[in-house]
């Protein structure tokens, strides 16, 4: 049988649908709290009439005692929402002392768009029942009374099923009738989504770290569900407080479905207020309020994945729905919260924030193992952005990793923090073991993007060139502001020898992302292209802004050209300057890989194959590169080099079967 069109109300630029709770302001939706939304149908569907404060607290809170101020703020809510100001009633007029009444002229249409009727003046119930005979695609100038309008409806209804009726019993035989008349809406399909940040609507500013935390944690829960994907903290935090609609937001994030909404914290009370918003149609797939106690905030994660998988059609693994989730102290949780808003910022002063937030966290309560696996995150960030040298903090790292997987074996943050822990100098670049954590990471949560960038650098390191790309590209896709990934694209087309591709996507990443390896890899690429002299004119700059050089990576490539160039005194002493740099550098290998580039192209091997050797054994033994790379074709006769590349080969084959 043909579904029912739905009622529709229209006034200004605002479109009304009761039945999907949604309110549209040209097409885009406006979100609501639920008691605001019931506000606003009940004036609207008694538009042009007074109606009274104690009469609107009972139709809006029926089984509830609430004081008028529930009302007030509610009202205020609703203004703000249709855009009038203190002053402008455009829409609903206050009745100071008795009530409010909805001013502004109302349509009301059915789905397939006949227009019942528009408020105006008054009418009868015959001349209102005869316009809509003889004109059911007009406007009829009537505004009906409470009863007028109460006949205009049943009469409306009769007539609307007898058209359903006769539609049905033809659809019986054409099928397509009713989809010309009502459309035919598939059903709709999400499979990416964005939590756009949580509006902090408590009235304290100071609550704003607490509602980007609960961002953060519906966007990790979210990202549990396997068969979503679901866009990472980093790309949407930069929509924070824009003015762009959900549905611009959807669009520039190329996401079926934005989940927006609202936090409010009074004491250790919260209440969330959620709408799911599918992008393409601006339609309101689901709204829901929460009100819950702080300490159960973890279990309202886990409540808020399975009903908007359930409202999507998706399923979530057993293992995603644990019954048995604890509660947590509500001062830990602060703590904890606290840790994730500046977890991710990445300065040394957010850094340390973070790790003292989450340590009182895990000090406080130590079974709270979400707070253990970001601990151990914000300990990798400080070992290898701030502290590389510090040996006391990997011991806490790793404690705080085992910790948490011990308390929770799906925390994948923790396999993330233990995978990058585990790829390190000091452990000789496991990359098995790397491999396996990233993997690990990414079947509790696919849109970890930062685990598939890591799983991109091994793959990038052992010459599996294709998935390297793959990983970085999906990574990219979870967060298009993940510079590294990009970077790492750029990376891995240098390693193919493609360096117009490389030195193209290099040159979209921005100047202040990590100009270290932007820039070593973009020397690199002009240099194999034959532009020496920009090559040049780029290090100088390069070591001009950042004469520290790390790792001595400009200092090397600063040796290959002057070896090019026949330049060979200039070239060892550059190789001798490079070495000095790079001690202690983590990732000393490419310094190492260029020192050998370089000797190989003054036709010294012996210094060259040690060079590689080196380079091989402290973490990039990467076979396709040292097969194909011209700047060492002065090697490929010798016998040393011959078995060196054999030995290498043998890695290789070995890591394409775990691949």
């Amino acid at each position: 049988m043909a579904a029912q069109p739905k009622l529709i109300y229209e006034f200004g630029p605002f479109r009304l649908i009761p039945t999907e709770r949604q309110l549209l302001r040209a097409d885009q939706p406006v979100p609501l709290t639920p008691k605001t939304f019931d506000l606003l149908v009940v004036l609207v569907e008694s538009s042009g009439h007074l109606i009274k404060k104690d009469e609107l607290l009972k139709r809006i809170w029926p089984d509830s005692f609430v004081e008028e101020a529930n009302l007030s703020v509610n009202m205020s809510a609703l203004r703000r929402a249709l855009g009038e100001g203190p002053e402008d009633h455009q829409y609903v007029e206050t009745v100071p002392r008795h009530g409010y009444r909805f001013v502004a002229e109302v349509r009301e249409t059915w789905e397939n768009g006949a227009v019942i009727a528009a408020s105006a003046s008054e009418s009868s119930d015959t001349e209102l029942v005869a316009n809509l005979q003889t004109q059911p695609s007009s406007v009829i100038p009537a505004a009906a009374a409470p009863r007028s309008r109460m006949a205009l409806r049943r009469w409306s209804f009769v007539f609307v099923g007898l058209l359903l009726l006769v539609v049905a019993v033809v659809a019986m035989n054409a099928g397509g009738l009713r989809d010309r008349l009502f459309g035919n809406h598939s059903p709709i399909r999400v499979q990416s989504l964005a939590v756009l940040p949580l509006r902090n609507v408590s009235g304290d500013a100071a609550q704003d770290y607490f509602a980007d935390g609960i961002t953060d944690a519906f966007i990790n829960d979210l990202a549990k569900i396997d068969t979503l994907r679901v866009t990472s903290r980093a790309s949407v935090i930069r929509y924070k407080d824009a003015r762009n609609s959900p549905g611009e937001i959807g669009r520039d994030l190329k996401v079926d479905a934005v989940l927006a909404g609202s936090v409010a914290r009074t004491g250790d009370r919260v209440r969330a207020t959620l709408q799911l918003i599918h992008v393409p149609t601006g339609r309101s797939l689901w709204v829901a309020d929460y009100d819950r106690d702080l300490r159960d905030l973890p279990k309202l994660q886990g409540e808020v994945r399975r009903d908007i998988a359930e409202k999507i059609g998706l399923k979530t693994p057993p293992r995603q729905d644990k019954a048995n989730v604890p509660s947590v102290n509500a001062g830990v949780y602060d703590h904890y919260l606290r840790g994730q808003f500046y977890l991710y910022r990445q300065t040394r002063e957010d850094n340390e924030a973070a790790i003292a937030a989450l340590e009182q966290a895990v000090a406080k309560d130590p079974n709270f193992a979400a707070a253990y696996a970001d601990l151990a995150q914000a300990y990798v960030w400080k070992i290898f952005l701030f502290a590389p040298g510090e040996k006391q903090l990997e011991e806490k790292a790793f404690v705080a990793v085992e910790k948490a997987l011990a308390l929770d074996p799906d925390a994948a943050v923790a396999y993330l923090a233990r995978g990058r822990l585990l790829w390190t100098p000091a452990n000789h670049f496991p990359h098995d073991r790397a491999i396996m954590e990233y993997r690990k990471a990414l079947s509790l949560n696919p849109s970890l993007d930062e685990a598939r960038n890591q799983l991109a650098l091994v793959y990038c390191h052992v010459g599996a060139f294709a998935e390297a790309l793959q990983e970085s590209q999906l990574a990219l896709a979870t967060n298009p502001n993940n510079n590294l990934a990009q970077f790492r694209i750029g990376q891995t087309l240098n390693f193919q020898g493609k360096y117009d591709e490389a030195l193209s996507v290099l040159r979209t990443i921005r100047p202040d992302a990590n100009p270290a390896l932007v820039g070593h890899q973009m020397a690199w690429a002009l240099f194999n292209l034959g532009k020496k002299e920009e090559a040049l004119a780029l290090l100088e700059q390069l070591l001009k802004d950042h004469p520290e050089d790390t790792g001595g990576v400009f200092t090397s490539i600063q040796a290959v050209l002057a070896a090019s160039s026949a330049q060979d005194w200039v070239a060892e002493q550059k190789i001798k300057s490079a070495i000095e740099k790079g001690k202690g550098f983590g990732h000393f290998h490419h310094t190492a890989y260029q020192i050998a580039c370089a000797y190989a192209l003054m036709n010294k091997p012996e210094p060259a194959i040690k060079w590689l050797e080196a380079a091989a054994e402290d973490g990039f033994p990467c076979y396709p590169l040292f097969e194909r790379d011209t700047n060492l074709d002065n090697l490929r006769q010798d016998a040393r080099f011959v078995a060196f590349l054999a030995k290498l080969r043998l890695q290789w084959e070995h890591h394409k079967t775990i691949l």
